[in-house]
């Protein structure tokens, strides 16, 4: 993730997702199997999201999120 102020972070999370009211929100499934939310980011203070995940061709690789509308990667 690319913040406004030109920094980066990288988190781990079960799932990574993009709110229809535009945060990010990082997420692990607890014990009980709920989703729990590690981390959530407004929209305001992100460029840019890339998630690590296998593609099509079975290859893995970083590969960037849409910038608006609801998303979401396991």
């Amino acid at each position: 993730m690319r913040l406004v102020d030109g920094s980066e972070m990288i988190m781990t999370a079960g799932r990574a997702a993009r709110r229809t009211t535009g945060e990010v929100a990082f997420e692990n499934v607890d014990a009980c199997g709920n989703w729990c939310v590690l981390c959530a980011v407004p929209d305001s203070l992100v460029t840019r999201i890339c998630v690590y995940k296998v593609r099509d061709d079975g290859t893995v690789a970083w590969v960037e999120q849409p910038a608006r509308g609801p998303w979401w990667a396991y």
